[in-house]
């Protein structure tokens, strides 16, 4: 079975890594409680697997994928980053700088005390700190260094083996420490202080599981006769007693006439409201009676979801908008929700806006689309690309990763992998100042994401496979120690430096535990514990920032070591 399984790679190389990928996926769902393992880490697991029976990939596979990847994370994460560096998220920007040091100098630690090579503390920083964009730019890192070829290619593999036992124990430490243990140390109860911090926003929402949905909508149209009571007066003086009523439309006998702020009502005027369902259903109080008869009207409503581009919207509150927005300018137009870096953020008055957010707006056409023409822009087409402006990046990262300073016998640079990071963040960021031109989906993004890290790892696997026994048997125990370590001992470093030295929120803290280590699973098991989404609020700026600082943390490991 070996020989043929060997001969069959030998002639289709490229069947393992399809094989490595499908496997991946497959086990990478199982669950051990809340914990999963994940498709990255079980695709290397299948990958070094095969890899016994000795396959060969061309390297140019592997640097193709590695630099879809990062240049995508770079493109997505982009506007974030450059939106995060203001005074709002300061402290969340710090605790991030701050933690990726201590991971740094915990992984030279580690590799002083266990004597561990270049290769293998860079895994250990990639998988202890799940940071898997470490592989990369760590493997172009040691390329560079003045060594027989033979002893780089032994701790490029390395780095692969060391990554895959280490993201087991470093991802189960950051789930349960940030979700159980930093609760506890921090003395609150987390979905009670949750709860509490909602209603300091202001905000009431509870956050349904997956596949579910409110019942009853949120937002509604309702047909009103004006009476007597509410004949002779204006629309702009009827909405202003009913704040958060719209008046969208009236039906004067067989006319239908477009509402207008200076429109004066009659009595037996039809119009149609729109608004939140619970003040919409009072406005029978001032307009006159609810009526079932809607002919004359044409009601169409309209959502689209806009990505937030306008620096003067960004970094203000939902409340201080609402506040300073002319009225007529978000007439009819209401906020159906909002997502940051794919994570549903709170919709509260005290709720802080950042520029690269989605936010879904409901109303009539022509509302939303003025509404959304001073937001920024809708998202693009799901079948859209600019394939010119994601060639020109991908170009311009190979270019800066060519650049280096000489440096102790060899060239101190990016590499590949750094070199696309830093052209997607700011060909990213550029594409949200500017969004008429370089269109990437974001389901594209999230795609070449996901498939180069993932394809990328099963090459890493499969060329690691004739290693890894000797790297476990070489440095087994002390992989399981290194994987706590990096996780916890920063985890812990960052939670007293956020509640002593930055007197952070413990919630925001909770959820920036996850953050900077850049861990979503974990951040799944604190918002499960809080019952709320609250702690995303300070988990998004920690992961855009610790994306980019653990990732450049690789080529430093290796030159420490």
């Amino acid at each position: 079975m070996v020989s043929m399984l060997h001969s069959f790679f030998a002639a289709v190389p490229l069947a393992a890594i399809a094989l490595s990928l499908a496997l991946g996926y497959l086990f990478g769902k199982l669950k051990i409680g809340t914990f999963v393992l994940g498709p990255v880490a079980a695709t290397l697991l299948v990958a070094i697997a095969l890899g016994q029976v000795g396959v060969k990939v061309s390297g140019d596979v592997k640097t193709l994928v590695f630099a879809l990847f990062i240049y995508a994370l770079g493109y997505m994460i982009g506007p974030q980053f450059v939106g995060s560096l203001g005074r709002s998220t300061l402290k969340q920007v710090h605790l991030t700088v701050v933690s990726t040091i201590v991971v740094v100098v915990t992984v030279w630690g580690l590799a002083k005390g266990f004597n561990l090579d270049k290769g293998t503390a860079a895994g250990v920083l990639a998988g202890g700190a799940t940071e898997s964009a470490v592989i990369g730019t760590a493997s172009d890192a040691l390329a560079a260094q003045p060594l027989p070829k033979e002893e780089i290619t032994r701790m490029q593999s390395n780095i692969g083996v060391t990554y895959a036992i280490t993201y087991l124990f470093g991802t189960f430490t950051v789930i349960f420490f940030a979700s159980s243990i930093a609760p506890k140390l921090l003395g609150i109860d987390l979905a009670k202080a949750s709860r509490e911090y909602e209603r300091e926003l202001g905000g009431g929402q509870e956050q349904l599981p997956p596949g579910q949905f409110e019942a009853l909508r949120k937002f509604d149209m309702r047909i009103y006769e004006i009476g007597a009571a509410s004949a002779g007066r204006s629309v702009r003086d009827l909405e202003a007693e009913l704040d958060g009523v719209v008046i969208e439309s009236i039906v004067r006998g067989s006319e239908l006439i477009r509402s207008a702020p200076e429109f004066v009502l009659r009595s037996g005027d039809r119009v149609a409201t729109a608004g939140r369902r619970e003040i919409v259903q009072k406005a029978a109080e001032k307009l006159g009676r609810e009526t079932t008869d809607a002919s004359g009207f044409r009601m169409i409503a309209a959502t689209r979801d806009v990505v937030l581009t306008n620096r003067k919207v960004a970094g203000q509150t939902i409340a201080e908008l609402a506040a300073k927005t002319d009225p007529q300018m978000r007439h009819g137009a209401f906020l159906r929700s909002l997502t940051r870096l794919g994570q549903p953020i709170l919709i509260a008055p005290n709720t802080l806006l950042a520029v690269g957010d989605v936010v879904s707006v409901v109303g009539s056409p022509a509302d939303v689309d003025r509404v959304s023409k001073e937001i920024g822009y809708p998202t693009p087409p799901e079948d859209k690309t600019d394939f010119l402006y994601f060639g020109l990046g991908l170009a311009v990262g190979f270019s800066i990763g060519l650049l280096g300073i000489p440096f102790a016998g060899t060239s101190l640079g990016l590499g590949t992998g750094g070199g696309c990071l830093i052209a997607g963040l700011v060909f990213g960021w550029l594409r949200a100042r500017r969004p008429t031109f370089g269109q990437l989906p974001t389901a594209a993004a999230q795609y070449l994401k996901d498939f180069g890290l993932t394809v990328f790892v099963a090459c890493i696997g499969l060329a690691t496979g004739p290693e890894a026994l000797h790297q476990i048997l070489q440095h087994g125990v002390a992989l399981v120690v290194a994987g706590f370590a990096v996780s916890i001992i920063p985890g812990l470093f960052a939670l007293y430096y956020g509640k002593y030295v930055l007197k952070m929120h413990p919630v925001i803290l909770c959820g920036a535990l996850c953050g900077r280590q850049a861990s979503t699973p974990a951040l799944n098991a604190v918002t499960l514990a809080a019952g709320n989404n609250a702690p995303v609020l300070g988990y998004t700026v920690p992961y855009t920032v610790a994306n980019v600082l653990l990732t450049l943390a690789g080529p430093v490991v290796v030159l420490l070591t």
